[in-house]
């Protein structure tokens, strides 16, 4: 096919992937998770280091919500008051509260 093998005329099939980097930086950051880049500045093996890192510093919160709470979206929102810590967490959730 003319322009890059996919329909549309790209490798993508037309799509534009252009902004892919930030899309997965949104993604790790609503899902809860981090963000790593391979760059010319840090190797491989620093990058394993931090992950390494944070999988060791963290903490899992759990939560239960009252039984007669309603269906809908509950947003999260997790603090601390030290400021060099980081929360990594979901922005919220769908319940679905039984009726």
């Amino acid at each position: 096919m003319p322009g890059g093998g996919g329909p549309g005329g790209g490798p993508g099939g037309g799509r534009d992937y252009s902004d892919g980097k930030e899309n997965l930086k949104t993604l790790s950051r609503k899902t809860g998770g981090a963000y790593f880049e391979i760059s010319k500045k840090e190797t491989l093996e620093q990058l394993y280091s931090q992950i390494e890192e944070e999988l060791r510093s963290q903490y899992s919160l759990g939560y239960t919500p009252d039984a007669n709470a309603q269906s809908g979206y509950r947003k999260i929102e997790v603090g601390v008051q030290k400021k060099d810590l980081i929360v990594h967490g979901r922005e919220g959730y769908y319940s679905n509260a039984k009726q």
